[in-house]
């Protein structure tokens, strides 16, 4: 008895297992399906928000009653989104963010393991799908706006990628697809491979320049040569003649006085003075004679 009721539990245990198994098959199935589209009723816009940042809009036109944007220039192809200007119901589509649109690669639908971001890459906006889950896994590049706008402007999809629409069971759904045939592995592979490679720089030692040493030159000091002063000479003036010059005339003889005067002291206290002197020079002479006194001391 023990024995069977073991065996009837292991049997609805494994029942169970099996049925689990069934189930998480099913799950991992694919669910959904993909439908292609005419790619001129539908458009991919780079769609500015807060400054100068943009995000993906997708509009499809449905209806022919009234276009639902225009597009004008190149490089990058400006948008202006008509719908706004009228009630779109009907005519538009548009899809905002991912519960409108989504990837799709290989089959396979990222949902929600990707999210598709407008960057700005230089003079460029880029439409990427940027790994959530995986973030050493590259972005990948689904389009470019050929150019930078602060505006609307247009993607346009890189070669490989389209647009299609989900679909269930056959029927067409509204969300959208950025649709690849390849695999994420190989999408994976190519963006790796189309990474610029980054060499790191090589440290290197700083060399000191030597500077050029140049050595002095001595130049002799020369002493400066002093030469004594000389004594000025005499400035030669032009003296008027005296009166007697102007008498007698300007030559003058010298006169030898034939008697010497003398005066002779014999006693100093005495105070009778002797002299003596020549009248005949004088009178002989019409010159000027200094007569010589010779003072004896007795």
């Amino acid at each position: 008895m023990y024995i069977s009721l073991n065996l009837r539990v292991a049997a609805l245990a494994t029942l169970a297992l099996a049925s689990l198994g069934d189930l998480n098959a099913a799950i991992a199935a694919p669910m959904f399906g993909q439908q292609e589209v005419d790619p001129n009723k539908f458009v991919a816009i780079a769609s500015p928000y807060g400054g100068n940042a943009h995000q993906l809009l997708i509009v499809e036109q449905i209806s022919n009653v009234r276009p639902c944007w225009s597009e004008s220039g190149s490089s990058p192809t400006a948008i202006n989104p008509l719908l706004v200007e009228f009630d779109f119901t009907d005519i538009c589509g548009r899809s905002t963010d991912s519960n409108g649109y989504s990837m799709r690669v290989g089959g396979e639908d990222l949902n929600w393991r990707y999210s598709l971001r407008a960057v700005k890459r230089g003079n460029d906006l880029w439409l990427v799908g940027a790994p959530n889950l995986d973030r050493t896994a590259p972005e990948l590049l689904i389009g470019r706006t050929r150019g930078y706008t602060s505006g609307f402007a247009k993607f346009y999809l890189e070669p490989g990628w389209r647009l299609t629409k989900r679909s269930y069971e056959g029927a067409s759904l509204g969300h959208i697809y950025l649709t690849n045939n390849q695999t994420l592995a190989s999408l994976n592979a190519a963006a790796l491979a189309a990474r610029p490679v980054l060499t790191p720089p090589v440290a290197t030692k700083p060399v000191n320049p030597v500077a050029s040493v140049t050595p002095p030159v001595y130049q002799p000091v020369v002493r400066p040569v002093v030469t004594p002063a000389e004594r000025p000479k005499p400035v030669a003036q032009n003296r008027r003649p005296s009166l007697w010059e102007r008498i007698f005339g300007s030559s003058r003889r010298t006169t030898e006085v034939t008697k010497t005067s003398s005066v002779s002291v014999s006693n100093p206290g005495n105070s009778s003075t002797a002299a003596t002197t020549s009248n005949s020079a004088i009178g002989n002479s019409t010159d000027f004679v200094v007569p010589t006194i010779v003072i004896t001391q007795p």
